[in-house]
């Protein structure tokens, strides 16, 4: 920080330095920097263009003051903006207290300095707020354009693909398929998460330097563009960027956010919302077309299929209820497989996904031999029709839902279709493994654990949703079953033979794989996080240093608490001072009452709270505190109770705990200690 505001002090840069305490609880600060611009006399669009840069990890903890090349690449793009000017307002905010080195269960506060700038937000709706999280110099940039169910707008995304499209900087989209965002399969990066919340439009830029990837160069071009380009140097990135802010001028009030990109050989094509919509009517008047032809042609064949499909329809509806059941009664095998070595029931991966369905589809094979007692004309076309049927409703579903997720269902309302009219065994069962093939491919390239936890939700509802989405699939796979031809000289229960003990077989082989599996993942499981927990008793206050000649020697505490009161008419203030042994990384302060009745906080320099239990008060402190940290709160002048210090630290200190050093990274040492307050009578 110092570093930073050194330089824009040398440069005769303005800047706001912007403390996170008082609002957040942070003990750093952000440095805002406005930049001048000259607005487009036809510009219309977004008025506002916000460059968010971590300074967390800008400056090296041995105090060389070196910068990161995002904080490096900020400073370049303000020199290039104070020279070539700008058609829109542009701020570039570097974050203070962004990363937290604490573990997930004991992070209590992160990326403050981006809620900060969120919160000097005026106009949410017209400002772009792209967050640069590049600590070193990158070999290629990936650009996440979603969160959630968010997603930007075109307009924002295509404007800077052409714009690195032009000047050949690579990169890559991190998801390709807006349809993962709709279906909230894909988490986002936690930075988009907190900007979308805000209502803003975000972009989330972070450097790729273990991978050189040449994307966005024309079609067929795939070597590196000339040494006359200075790529990914911060002085190029910054005139790249500062083309990007100049793209966004133009009017930008018909956001379309219902498009779909298409990757082709490295380069991103963009289909918006309308033509996606005009697209899907001629697809589907293509179909109808066809269907209206070939009843023509083939009148008595239609009606017949459809009369036997009306008669026979409840045979689709068995298939989803024992699919149902199937998929429940895998599940509660590999539950059972879990508790045996000793696996939590929060650990969701694809294998033991993978597993499930396997096992759920190789019950329902069981079911299959009874379908062979049944005596259905024209068995095959009833399995077509109703698998076509179940995924042209779901078309339109979701079409009425979002126009993203109607690609998804022509790609399969296409292969379920021509599994439904091929005659040929082996190219049906074909059509019915090519889809979920593929969609499988894409969510374990794209997608994060959450479909995996999905298939884990013990939830009949979830199991219901499973089996509509795959019927369609098993009815086309037993319609390939039914084209088979039957061996005249055997008999039903001979065929019934065949097809039950290949089945028994497939389960009892994929039950010895899940539990070959499941033990292999009990084995390979790291072991638990290290939390270790010290009560210091309370009043010890020992002090740190060496004692003087002739006094006794005590044991140093960990933590040391030094308050006192100044009574002012009905008030006190009460000032706190905490030192603690080693490098603390966080302090957590608490305020107890005596007689259970909260005290009102007059003043405070940080933010506070209740506790979740509401007997206590929470100031709320963020990471990196000043070893002793002061401070000072205003109180009623009556009120007497106690106070609760916790400290955190982070890695492993032998002079402070005593115990062997932990075998993992995330280690986290709690010391709690709890003193009276003092007497302000």
């Amino acid at each position: 920080m110092h570093t930073l505001i050194t330089l824009l002090k040398e440069r005769q840069i303005p800047f706001e330095e912007r403390s996170l305490l008082a609002d957040y609880g942070g003990f750093g600060s952000s440095v805002h920097v406005a930049l001048p611009h000259s607005p487009h006399p036809e510009a219309d669009g977004l008025e506002t263009l916000v460059l968010g840069i971590p300074l967390s990890g800008a400056e090296a903890e041995d105090g060389s003051g070196e910068l990161s090349f995002g904080v490096e690449l900020g400073l370049a793009f303000i020199e290039y903006i104070r020279t070539q000017g700008s058609a829109i307002r542009i701020r570039v905010a570097f974050l203070g207290d962004e990363v937290s080195q604490l573990p997930r269960d004991h992070r209590k506060v992160s990326h403050l300095g981006l809620e900060d700038l969120c919160a000097t937000v005026d106009n949410p709706e017209r400002t772009l707020l792209m967050y640069l999280d590049i600590d070193t110099a990158p070999q290629s940039l990936v650009v996440h354009h979603g969160s959630g169910k968010y997603i930007a707008a075109l307009t924002l995304l295509e404007s800077l693909v052409k714009v690195w499209d032009s000047r050949h900087v690579p990169y890559r989209l991190a998801v390709t398929f807006n349809e993962l965002y709709r279906l909230n399969l894909v988490e986002g990066p936690e930075v988009m998460n907190r900007i979308v919340k805000q209502d803003i439009h975000a972009l989330y830029i972070t450097g790729s330097p273990e991978k050189k990837e040449r994307v966005g160069l024309p079609l067929g071009i795939r070597e590196a563009p000339p040494e006359a380009y200075p790529l990914l140097s911060r002085e190029y990135l910054a005139a790249v960027l500062a083309g990007y802010a100049d793209s966004l001028h133009w009017a930008t009030g018909n956001l379309d956010y219902h498009y779909i990109i298409i990757n082709c050989l490295g380069n991103y094509f963009f289909i918006p919302e309308d033509l996606t919509v005009i697209l899907f009517m001629l697809l589907m008047g293509a179909l109808f077309f066809l269907f209206l032809v070939y009843s023509i042609i083939y009148r008595t064949i239609v009606v017949v299929q459809w009369r036997i499909f009306l008669r026979y329809f409840w045979i689709p509806l068995i298939f989803l209820a024992f699919l149902v059941i199937a998929l429940e009664a895998a599940g509660s095998l590999i539950a059972l497989a879990a508790k045996h070595y000793n696996l939590p029931l929060s650990l969701a991966d694809y294998g033991r996904a993978g597993f499930k369905l396997a096992l759920a589809l190789l019950f329902l094979s069981l079911f299959f031999p009874l379908l062979d007692f049944l005596h259905i004309p024209r068995k095959a076309n009833l399995y077509g029709n109703a698998a076509v049927i179940l995924v042209s409703l779901g078309v339109f579903i979701a079409a009425g839902l979002n126009i993203t997720f109607i690609p998804v269902f022509m790609w399969v309302l296409l292969f379920t279709f021509l599994g439904a009219v091929i005659p040929i065994p082996a190219l049906v069962y074909l059509c019915a493994l090519i889809t979920p093939l593929r969609a499988l491919g894409l969510l374990l390239q794209s997608a994060s654990g959450r479909l995996a936890a999905l298939f884990f939700a013990e939830n009949w509802v979830i199991s219901f949703y499973l089996a509509i989405i795959t019927l369609p699939f098993m009815l086309i796979l037993e319609r390939g079953t039914a084209l088979l031809k039957r061996p005249r000289q055997k008999a039903k229960g001979s065929f019934f033979l065949q097809r039950l003990i290949p089945s028994l077989v497939l389960i009892s082989g994929t039950l010895g794989g899940l539990v070959f599996y499941t033990r292999q993942l009990g084995m390979q499981l790291p072991p638990a996080p290290v939390r270790r927990t010290i009560i210091e008793a309370e009043g010890i206050e020992t002090a740190f240093d060496e004692p003087a000649a002739g006094e006794a020697r005590y044991a140093a505490p960990i933590l040391r608490i030094r308050s006192s009161t100044l009574p002012f008419l009905e008030r006190q203030t009460l000032r706190i001072t905490l030192e603690a042994r080693g490098t603390p990384r966080c302090f957590a302060l608490y305020l107890e009452p005596e007689a259970g009745t909260l005290p009102v906080i007059y003043a405070a320099p940080m933010p506070f709270e209740l506790n979740h239990e509401q007997n206590s008060i929470c100031f709320i402190l963020g990471e990196g505190p000043p070893n002793p940290f002061t401070t000072e709160i205003v109180l009623p002048r009556d009120f007497s109770g106690f106070l609760r210090v916790e400290v955190l630290y982070h890695s492993w200190d032998p002079a402070i705990d005593t115990l062997p050093p932990p075998e993992r990274d995330d280690y986290v040492l709690q010391v709690i200690k709890r003193v009276p307050l003092p007497n302000s009578a």
